[in-house]
C-alpha cells in the first residue's frame, strides 16, 4: 500500500497563501487575497489555510507536516520606517556583503517571529502539535522551480527577486532530489529592490505591485538617454560574476536621493526603457556566467522577477540555453508550493521513501463552485431575473458574442495558481479589434493605457502567429509575433508586436471548447484574454465578487457556471 506523505505549505507575508502538497503532487493552492478580496494580502493566511483542506477533501490531522516559506516574516509594503526590523536592516545593510552577518542577522530575526495567528489557525484545525519546519525564502522559490521542472536532467537552478530572508537571488546545482546553493547575492545588491522597485517607486508607482507596468511602458521610451545611469545603480560583480552588485552605495528610502539627482528631466518613458533594458541586460550577463561556471544548459527558474517576461522571452533565445522552465507562480505568493515540496523531499529521505517526481501539469488548483452556489449568488443580485441558465452549449454562445465585438467574463471551474488568468477568472474579446482595448482599460479594469493585453492561442495554432513558437501555457514568457499577429493584435504589445501568449492544449475544455468556436467563426485561433477583476482588486474569487464586479463594469456579458448574463 502507498504510503502517503502529506504537507501544508504556507506564505504569511507579502502575497501570502497556502499549498497542500501529497506524494509530490498539488491537491490544492490558493492565495489569501482571492478569499479577502484584498490584492497581493500580506499577513497570515488564516482562510487559505482552512481552504485548501476543505478544497482537497483531506483531513488536517492526516498532515505530516506544516512547511513555512521563509525564516522571516516580512510584509509588504513597509508602512513603518521606523520598525526594529526596518532599521536593523537599513543600518547593516552596507556591511551585510558576507554570508556571514546577513546569516546571523536572519538568525536573530528568526528567534522573534510572529507566530500568533497562525497557531491560533493551527489550533482550531487541530493540528497544534504537527512539525513544524522553516524553509528559506530562497530554498522556496528554487524549489517550486526545481521540482516541477520538466525533465529529469542536472538542472541550473536560478532564483531572483527583491529580498527574502537577507537575500535577492541565488544560484544552485539540481541532481536527483537534491539542490546545491553554488552562490547567492544579499538583499543590499538586489537588482529587483535597487533597481526595478526602486525606479518603480520614483515614478509614482506602488513598489512590489507596479513593476509590471514600467515593463509594458518600456517599449514606448529610447532607453539610450538613460542608460549609463542606470548602470550606476547596480552591475554584475566583477570579482564575484555569479553575484549582484550595488554601485550606487546607498540603500532604503536613501536610493530615491540619488535617483532624482541621475534620472533630473529625463522622461518617464525613456526611463522605464533604460530600467527594462538594463535589467535584461545584467540578466543574461548573470546567466551566461552560471552556465559557464556550472557547465549546465538546462535552467529551471523562480523568484518575482521572472515575472518579467521580455527578460525571459531573452533568456530562451540564448544560443547557451538548452531548455528553461520557468515557474508560473514565480512571485512569494508561489513559495507555499515549494516549501512544502522541500519538506516532502526531506521527509521521505529520513523515512526511506523514494520521492515522487511530477512535472507541473494544469494551474488549476484553487476553489470550484457548484451550479447551487452559483444559482444562489445570482438569486440575491440584480440579476435574479434575467440570468438565462444554459445547460449544453455556452461555449457556442460566448464565441457567437465575442465575434459581435462583445466583452465577455468568464467564470468558471477551480481559480488558477498565481498571477496569471487562464481562462477560468478572465475577460474574452475579439482580439482583431483593437477598439476594445480603450473599452477594457478605460471601462472595465480602469487600468493605465499603455498596459497591453494577453492572447490565448490554440496550441495546434501557435505558428501561425509566434515566432519560434512553442507550448507556453502559462502566460510567464513572451514571444514576438508574425506576420498574421494583426489578427490576434489587441493580444498583443501595441509597440514592440511582442505577445505574452497562453497555449491551449486539452487541459482545461470548456476554455478550449470556446476558442474553437471562434476559429469556427472567424477562422482565428485565439481570443484576447485579461484578468476578470478591476483595477486594484486582485482577481475575483467567489460568484459574489464575481457578480459585483460585473455590476460595476461596462463588461457586455458574464457565463457564469452555466449560466449567462447578458447587459440590455
Amino acid at each position: 500500500m502507498e504510503q502517503k506523505v502529506t504537507v501544508l505549505g504556507i506564505h504569511d507575508g507579502h502575497s501570502a497563501g497556502a499549498a497542500l502538497i501529497q506524494n509530490g503532487s498539488v491537491l490544492a493552492a490558493i492565495m489569501e487575497e482571492r478569499l479577502r478580496n484584498i490584492k497581493n494580502y500580506s499577513g497570515a493566511p488564516t482562510m487559505a489555510i482552512r481552504k485548501v483542506f476543505e478544497i482537497a477533501g483531506v483531513n488536517p490531522a492526516d498532515v505530516d507536516a506544516i512547511a513555512i516559506g521563509c525564516l522571516v516574516r516580512v510584509t509588504a509594503p513597509i508602512k513603518n520606517e521606523d520598525d526594529l526590523q526596518v532599521q536593523a536592516y537599513k543600518k547593516l545593510a552596507p556591511l551585510l556583503r558576507g554570508h556571514g552577518p546577513t546569516s546571523l542577522l536572519i538568525h536573530a530575526f528568526h528567534r522573534l517571529r510572529k507566530m500568533d495567528e497562525l497557531q491560533q489557525a493551527f489550533g482550531e484545525l487541530g493540528i497544534s502539535e504537527k512539525e513544524i519546519l522553516y524553509v528559506e525564502h530562497h530554498a522556496s522559490h528554487a524549489a517550486c522551480a526545481y521540482y516541477l521542472r520538466p525533465w529529469n536532467d542536472e538542472t541550473l537552478v536560478l532564483t531572483l527577486d527583491g529580498a527574502g530572508d537577507g537575500l535577492s537571488a541565488t544560484v544552485n546545482v539540481g541532481r536527483d532530489t537534491h539542490m546545491q546553493r553554488i552562490a547567492s547575492t544579499t538583499f543590499y545588491d538586489s537588482p529587483g529592490n535597487n533597481l526595478y522597485s526602486e525606479i518603480t517607486g520614483f515614478m509614482g508607482l506602488k513598489r512590489w505591485e507596479h513593476e509590471y507596468k514600467v515593463m509594458g511602458m518600456a517599449p514606448y521610451g529610447r532607453p539610450e538617454y538613460c542608460l549609463d545611469a542606470m548602470r550606476r545603480i547596480i552591475r554584475v560583480n566583477p570579482r564575484k560574476p555569479l553575484e549582484f552588485q550595488n554601485t550606487l552605495g546607498v540603500y532604503s528610502t536613501e536610493v530615491q536621493r540619488k535617483l532624482r539627482k541621475l534620472l533630473a528631466e529625463q522622461r518617464f518613458d525613456n526611463i522605464a526603457a533604460a530600467c527594462q533594458q538594463h535589467f535584461e541586460d545584467i540578466l543574461l550577463e548573470w546567466v551566461k556566467n552560471a552556465i559557464t561556471t556550472t557547465g549546465i544548459r538546462k535552467l529551471a527558474c523562480a523568484g518575482g522577477m521572472f515575472l518579467n517576461v521580455k527578460a525571459n522571452k531573452r533568456i530562451r533565445e540564448l544560443p547557451e540555453v538548452e531548455d528553461v522552465f520557468f515557474y508560473p507562480a514565480a512571485d512569494d505568493g508561489g513559495t507555499p508550493v515549494g516549501a512544502a515540496l522541500e519538506v516532502y523531499h526531506r521527509l521521505c529521505e529520513k523515512r526511506g521513501i523514494q520521492p515522487e517526481k511530477r512535472e507541473l501539469g494544469d494551474f488549476y488548483c484553487g476553489q470550484e463552485f457548484s451550479n447551487a452556489a452559483i444559482e444562489a449568488a445570482i438569486a440575491t443580485s440584480p440579476y435574479r431575473g434575467t440570468a438565462e441558465h444554459v445547460p449544453v452549449g455556452i461555449e457556442e454562445v460566448i464565441a457567437g458574442m465575442l465575434v459581435e465585438g462583445k466583452i465577455v467574463a468568464r467564470f468558471s471551474g477551480r481559480d488558477e495558481w498565481g498571477p496569471r488568468a487562464l481562462g477560468n477568472r478572465s475577460i474574452m474579446a475579439d482580439p482583431r479589434d483593437l477598439r476594445v482595448i480603450r473599452k477594457i482599460n478605460f471601462a472595465i479594469k480602469q487600468r493605465d493605457f499603455w498596459m497591453p493585453f494577453a492572447v490565448s492561442i490554440l496550441e495546434e495554432d501557435m505558428h501561425n502567429y509566434l515566432v519560434d513558437a512553442r507550448p507556453a501555457r502559462y502566460m510567464i514568457e513572451a514571444f514576438d509575433t508574425t506576420e498574421r499577429g494583426d489578427e490576434i493584435a489587441a493580444g498583443t504589445h501595441p509597440f514592440d508586436r511582442t505577445a505574452r501568449p497562453q497555449t491551449v492544449n486539452n487541459w482545461n475544455p470548456g476554455w478550449r471548447r470556446i476558442i474553437e468556436r471562434f476559429r469556427d467563426k472567424t477562422g482565428v485561433g485565439g481570443v484576447l484574454n485579461t484578468s476578470f477583476n478591476l483595477h486594484g482588486f486582485p482577481i475575483v474569487g467567489s460568484p459574489e465578487t464575481a457578480l459585483h464586479t460585473f455590476e460595476h463594469s461596462v463588461l457586455d456579458g458574464l457565463a457564469i457556471g452555466n449560466w449567462l448574463i447578458v447587459k440590455n
